[in-house]
């Protein structure tokens, strides 16, 4: 379930990635005419950030999250397996609280009705969404990771999923 659910976001990040290169490839041409969609900024900034969190989940999954292990390579087994026990749980604390809190702030742009204050008023409730998102699947990633670890233990640089 996890996995299937990390490689919908996935997909959709890289089809905003798309529309991103689309949008500015426009932005780039419409300039030739001395005209623009004066959102491209707006809309890309908001892009780059919702595919950065909603690749996240998938990213850790498939093991390719940035890891340096110069010092848990030279571990004992046990050591190294306690290491990623507090990194994974210390993980998982964090992002439950930039959770919480990203949830206080989408529900104040709710409840406030805030827009962007853009040629086009995007309700910042849905770029809010976007990270809120991406950190519910990274959260719901870093619990299979505890799981398969306590559970199963873990070989290195190994892909997680269930």
């Amino acid at each position: 379930m996890s996995s299937t659910l990390n490689r919908i976001a996935a997909g959709f990040a890289a089809i905003l990635l798309t529309l991103m290169v689309g949008l500015i490839l426009l932005e780039i041409v419409l300039r030739f005419f001395s005209r623009s969609t004066f959102m491209a900024d707006a809309l890309v900034g908001h892009g780059v950030a919702a595919i950065t969190f909603l690749a996240l989940g998938w990213t850790l999954e498939q093991g390719t999250m940035i890891r340096i292990s110069v010092l848990t390579r030279r571990m004992p087994a046990a050591a190294r397996a306690a290491s990623a026990l507090f990194s994974i749980v210390a993980a998982e604390v964090l992002v439950i609280w930039l959770m919480f809190y990203e949830w206080r702030a989408i529900s104040r742009l709710w409840t406030r009705g805030t827009t962007s204050e853009h040629h086009l008023p995007i309700p910042l409730w849905i770029p809010e969404a976007f990270f809120f998102i991406g950190l519910a699947l990274l959260a719901v990633q870093l619990a299979v990771m505890f799981c398969k670890l306590v559970v199963h233990g873990q070989k290195e640089e190994e892909a997680l999923k269930i």
